[in-house]
């Protein structure tokens, strides 16, 4: 379970974000759609911990992330969230299989390498660097980093937006056979409500800011 509890974030005097209340349930999928630039990234970044709130609380769970250190809750994100990053945020100049094993270093626990890219069909492509990867490859890596830790949260920032529709519902369908067999929480944010299908709750962004909190 995820709360956000009036969370507001102030970038300057004239760019703001002001939530309201929401909660995401476990064993269920949620999109939220809005336009590029309305504020869904920072809300990902929030519930994530990447980014600090002004006021406001979010609880994941029985802890709540926004009075943590950084270091804590940088710990806390790498034990029990999955975050596919819009720009994948992959080591380009290693293999595959190397990106993977960045999260063993840090003594996470993780599915067995060829068990993971087999799902996400790359098992092929193991040792292949990062930068000979399609786009669409690319993608896939993200998302077997994201779940090789089997996370409690699925977070996705526009899984399909440097895709085409073919590619992207490729995607999304991954993604969503992971949800099925596990009990977390997913969220995808995106712009191509094409997409929405795939949730099992659609949230309108500009529906969950209060009033003159958009940014």
């Amino acid at each position: 379970m995820i709360r956000v509890k009036n969370v507001k974030k102030d970038f300057n005097s004239d760019t703001r974000i002001h939530l309201k209340d929401i909660e995401f349930e476990n064993g269920k999928t949620y999109a939220i759609l809005g336009v590029s630039g309305s504020g869904k990234t920072t809300l990902l970044n929030i519930i994530a911990g990447i980014v600090n709130p002004n006021n406001g609380e979010v609880f994941i769970d029985d802890v709540e992330i926004t009075h943590l250190s950084q270091k804590e809750k940088d710990n806390f994100r790498l034990k029990n969230i999955g975050y596919i990053f819009q720009d994948f945020k992959l080591m380009e100049e290693m293999t595959v299989e190397d990106n993977l094993n960045l999260l063993k270093i840090e003594k996470i626990k993780c599915i067995d390498i060829d068990t993971i890219l087999e799902q996400v069909g790359l098992k092929s492509k193991r040792k292949t660097k990062v930068k000979k990867l399609s786009g669409g490859e690319k993608q896939r890596v993200a998302i077997a980093r994201a779940l090789i830790k089997s996370p409690k949260i699925i977070l996705a920032d526009e899984p399909t937006g440097s895709l085409n529709y073919e590619k992207g519902l490729e995607i999304m369908e991954l993604l969503n056979e992971f949800h099925k067999k596990s009990n977390h929480v997913m969220i995808f944010v995106t712009h191509d409500d094409r997409m929405a299908k795939f949730a099992d709750e659609v949230i309108q962004f500009e529906d969950i800011l209060v009033k003159g909190g958009a940014l």
